[in-house]
């Protein structure tokens, strides 16, 4: 993500309709999902950006946090969030076999070598430890809100549960998500790339999820955050982006 976004992130994931409806989806898929934990669970969550997604984990376990820019630290800092650290998630500083829930939530298209990051997550997550991981897909959708976040792809779907299985887990449970906004998204970026085509202003720039009038964000909260028992349930057809949550049953 260009560093200069990590303040307009701070400023907006505690009420952005996007980030606010994520986090009742994702809490919806580990309610239902995850296996209750006979011990403490330990949670890290490799790339936690300005760290809005700490309080969430929590829920489930004792999280620790990690992102490979200082400026991120900095800001889950400002939240009171100490349990944070500075590290690249290719080279993650922790032994094998460490934590009982590892989380990648819209990190990997960030990744050039996300093979090797996830073998990393692999790598730290126990035996019979989960993996939960959202990302972006369809590469047709590419537009200037991937190259605002320094999204490296966005994926095929196919491709991305293929890395998953190859890397030692199985998936069990995934969906779409960000359904019932897709044809407005359609439209929208469609719209945005002919613009881009005619204004090349780096500052007219700006991500899908950010700066909506406070009716128009509720409105969007209520749209996306419906979806939050499908995806968690029999899941969703087609979307914006990919949930999967998957086991370690094997070394990566």
């Amino acid at each position: 993500m260009r560093e200069d976004y990590y303040a307009k992130y701070y400023e907006f994931e505690n009420h952005s309709w996007w980030f606010v409806s994520r986090r009742k989806i994702l809490r919806e898929v580990l309610r239902r999902h995850l296996p209750p934990a006979g011990n403490p669970r330990t949670i890290l969550d490799a790339g936690c950006g300005t760290g809005i997604n700490l309080a969430l984990l929590a829920e489930f376990g004792e999280v620790l946090g990690v992102d490979r820019s200082e400026e991120a630290i900095r800001f889950c800092r400002l939240r009171g969030a100490d349990n944070v650290r500075q590290a690249e998630i290719e080279r993650l500083p922790f032994a094998d076999n460490t934590f009982s829930l590892v989380t990648a939530l819209d990190v990997l298209e960030h990744i050039s070598d996300d093979v090797r990051a996830l073998s990393e997550i692999v790598r730290v997550c126990r035996m019979s430890g989960h993996v939960l991981i959202t990302v972006p897909v369809f590469p047709t959708l590419w537009c200037e809100h991937d190259e605002i976040n320094h999204h490296v792809r966005r994926y095929e779907p196919a491709r991305i549960r293929e890395l998953v299985s190859e890397s030692g887990l199985l998936i069990v449970h995934q969906s779409f998500m960000n359904t019932w906004l897709l044809p407005a998204a359609l439209v929208w970026r469609w719209r945005r790339r002919f613009v881009s085509w005619f204004a090349k202003n780096p500052d007219l720039a700006r991500a899908d999820n950010m700066h909506h009038h406070r009716w128009i964000n509720r409105l969007l909260t209520a749209i996306f955050s419906s979806e939050a028992p499908l995806v968690a349930g029999r899941g969703l057809p087609l979307g914006l982006s990919l949930v999967i949550l998957a086991r370690k049953f094997s070394v990566g």
